[in-house]
Formats: structure tokens, sequence, C-alpha cells
């Protein structure tokens, strides 16, 4: 139709948007990606989903199987390609980016996603508007099939059931990060330099909330040693590094939260240290850079909790 100006309106309805967005990032996983996406493609919700998935100019015949599943699941698949790598956290970033969902999860390429597990968290969001992110256990499993165990933290810990961005910034990690789902909202990094861990996209999250943590398990984590920026290399060095980075980011604009960090930095040269991991020494540079007063019943509690959240630990 023309308004009296002359403009000529579109009449077509405007394009519904899915309620959930779930963004699959990969890299040479031709072993594992038509497993992931068929895990997730399978899904059954009351809600309409779409999947993005981000390929870093793989090498093998990842990009083949997205193609055929975007052939197979044209109103479902959404390919990104890449003219040259970009890295991981870059792919991340990216991928997330297209999400046009109100509630966004994640999935790394070589993981799994069991039945039910997009509507149980998009139903805890829905039930708690105070919640600005939900995990969930997870098997964690290998190739060779030799193990296949639930990751057990004890929840207990956490009043209410309930996980805050002080509890992040004490303790570190929370869960795997393929067990996420987010409101999208509460993503403000659109764009982010250099390199960054799934850490810090939590630390994010709990900013808009509170978290938490379902005793369900609804997916499974791929550990293969060959795989992941902390086993490559100098891998866990370079992760550590990160996540001090991290760190020293929130004592600088959340200076309120210094005790938790310093608290943080000791528990994780304590860790470092009883393995003999030369990252024992950042942490205990940041201690001295976060150093507070803490009583020391304080910290023999966070310690308590700390292997209570990591029951192999110390």
């Amino acid at each position: 139709m023309k308004t009296k100006t002359g403009e000529i309106v579109s009449m077509a309805e405007p394009e519904k948007k899915p309620k959930v967005s779930v963004c699959v990032i990969t890299y040479n996983q031709e072993k594992y990606i038509r497993q992931c996406l068929q895990s997730i493609v399978d899904q059954v919700t009351d809600f309409d989903f779409e999947v993005i998935v981000g390929d870093d100019c793989s090498s093998d015949g990842t990009r083949d199987v997205i193609l055929e599943f975007s052939r197979q699941y044209p109103n479902l698949i959404i390919p990104i390609f890449y003219k040259q790598k970009v890295g991981g956290t870059q792919n991340y970033v990216a991928t997330h980016n297209r999400a046009s969902g109100e509630l966004v999860a994640h999935i790394d390429g070589d993981d799994l996603a069991l039945p039910g597990k997009l509507q149980a968290q998009a139903d805890c969001l829905d039930a708690n508007p105070g919640c600005s992110v939900v995990w969930h256990r997870m098997n964690v499993f290998d190739d060779a099939g030799s193990f296949c165990v639930p990751n057990l933290p004890d929840l207990s810990m956490y009043k209410d059931g309930k996980v805050y961005l002080s509890d992040l910034l004490e303790f570190g990690s929370i869960s795997y990060h393929s067990s996420i789902m987010y409101r999208a909202h509460a993503r403000k990094t659109r764009a982010i330099e250099g390199e960054a861990i799934d850490w810090s996209f939590n630390a994010e999250f709990l900013m808009s909330g509170y978290g938490i943590y379902l005793e369900q398990i609804l997916g499974k984590y791929r550990y293969n040693q060959n795989t992941g920026i902390s086993r490559k290399d100098d891998g866990l060095i370079k992760t550590q590094k990160l996540f001090i980075s991290h760190l020293e980011y929130y004592l600088k604009v959340l200076p309120q939260f210094r005790n938790l960090i310093f608290i943080n930095s000791i528990l994780h040269f304590l860790v470092d240290a009883t393995n003999c991991r030369k990252s024992a020494f950042y942490f205990l540079k940041l201690a001295m850079k976060s150093v507070s007063v803490v009583r020391i019943d304080v910290l023999i509690n966070a310690l308590i909790r700390f292997r209570r959240i990591n029951p192999r630990i110390l």
C-alpha cells in the first residue's frame, strides 16, 4: 500500500523470530559435528529454535557435513563460513552475534545435547525472570568409551540454588560451556580484541541477574586429550593467563569484590602448586596484586566450598 506521502509500505507480516538460538562453533571436527548437529535438530520443544553453526575454515570434511545439514534442514540450520581462520574467540562472538532468539544456547561442535535439554532450560528461564543464565550437569566421555561419568559438583552450597557473580569471582568456573543457555540481552560484548575464555562470558551474564544450575544431565561433554585450548601444547598456561587477565579486569571495575578475587587467586595458586604447574606463579602474582585482609576461617570455608564444587581438587 501507499501512505499519504507516497511511500510504499509492505503489508507482509514480520518474520517470526525463534525463541531460542543454538550457537555451535566448530573447527576440524568432521568426526563429531554430524552427531552434534543431529542431537540438536532432534530436540523436541514447544517453541521455535534456530541453529547457527560457525565453522572456522576447517580443512577436513566439517564444512561438507554442515552444508548437508543446511540443505536437509533449510529453515533450521544457518551456516557461517569465513574466508580465513579467525580463531575460537572470534568465531564464538561472530556466531553469537547472529543469534536472533531471546534465549541463546551454546554447544561446542564435538559435544552433544541430550533429549529435553532446550525445553528444560527455556522453561527454567521462563519460570525465573530474575535468572539470566542456566547451566546443567553433563556426562563426561571419551572417544574410546573408556568412561562416561557425570560431572558432580556439590550444588547444595549455593543459597536457594542460585549462582551469583560473587561465586564466579571467588571460585572460578561453574560448568562446561556446552551446558549454557542465557538471555540474549545479558550479553553486552559484541566485539572483542584478542582471546577470551568462557568464564568471562559467564561473568558478563551474571552482571544482569543470577544463574541456576540444573541437576539434570542434559548433555555430553567430550573429553579429548588432543583438543581444547587447555590441553594442547602450552594451552593450560595460556588458559590460566587469560583467566587471570579476566580477574584483573574485574579487580579494576568491581573493587568491592577485591577480597573474593584474592581468595580465588589463593585457591588456584594452591591447586597449581600442588600439581607442580608453572601457572602457580601467575596466581601468586595476582594474589599479591589483590591482597586483602581475610580472616582465616573465611579462607578455610572458601577452600571447603571450592572442594565441593571441584571434589577432585586439593
